[in-house]
């Protein structure tokens, strides 16, 4: 039996039991097609980059 392989968090390389808790969204332009990514991340991960999003929405809608 093939063991699968070992997921780790994108952002800190941390091991990843079961399931990822998120996932990051990476874009990249490839001979004109645009490429997407999406790499697992950890829960705490998850959770930093989450509210980091969140709080520069708000920051930008204040500023108006």
């Amino acid at each position: 039996m093939k063991s699968l392989p070992q997921l780790v968090c994108d952002a800190c390389s941390a091991p990843i039991s079961g399931e990822p808790a998120g996932s990051g969204l990476l874009l990249f332009p490839r001979g004109g097609e645009i490429h997407r990514e999406e790499p697992p991340l950890c829960s705490k991960c998850a959770l930093a980059i989450s509210l980091t999003a969140l709080q520069r929405v708000a920051e930008e809608e204040e500023e108006g």
